[in-house]
């Protein structure tokens, strides 16, 4: 009678195939890890960095052109108080936007609490919401907050920066000190000085 013989090549096939499986989730895994970080240092380093540059470029120019448009003859209002409505700070800004320009459908709001500005950015909905307040005679935007996308690529500082270069400029064309601001609903009264 011959040996009896054993058959070891399936055995070693399986067991090559679990240590396979294993070695491709590892791989697996792995490459996914270094692909996460390339693309978080991309951001980082790279993406953010150009968008926040763009973004606060393309704010700053529209800005100026609102700041430009106050007529020269405002600096001769007599002190007292001025009625901002929240109808003409969105005409305000949708005169300032090219068709072309990534923000489509701003509304503004003036409530007792703030004023804020929903607006979309390639289709996604954003906000920004701040608390005007005067110092030392001059109108400031204080408690900017950001939500959406947006606040990816900007932070409330750069942004209350920004705001608050551009309210000075408007403020100097007035020439006037403001003394006080007063929110109600969809309105907002300066007090000039």
């Amino acid at each position: 009678m011959p040996p009896a013989t054993i058959n070891t090549a399936p055995a070693s096939r399986r067991v090559g195939r679990r240590r396979g499986c294993a070695g491709c989730s590892i791989g697996g895994c792995l490459t996914l890890v270094i692909l996460v970080l390339i693309l978080a240092a991309a951001w980082v380093f790279a993406i953010r960095p150009y968008l926040h540059n763009l973004a606060m470029t393309q704010l700053d120019h529209a800005m100026s052109s609102a700041t430009e448009q106050i007529p020269p003859q405002a600096a001769l209002l007599p002190p007292g108080p001025v009625v901002i409505r929240e109808a003409a700070i969105q005409n305000l800004i949708v005169l300032n936007l090219a068709p072309s320009d990534p923000i489509k459908n701003p509304v503004a709001q003036i409530t007792p609490s703030g004023v804020r500005l929903d607006f979309q950015s390639y289709a996604l909905p954003n906000s920004i919401s701040l608390v005007p307040a005067t110092v030392n005679g001059q109108l400031t935007a204080t408690h900017v907050t950001l939500s959406g996308p947006i606040s990816l690529i900007l932070s409330p500082d750069d942004l209350a920066t920004l705001m608050n270069k551009h309210l000075a400029d408007a403020q100097a064309r007035l020439k006037h000190r403001i003394m006080s601001v007063n929110l109600q609903q969809h309105e907002m009264t300066l007090q000039l000085g």
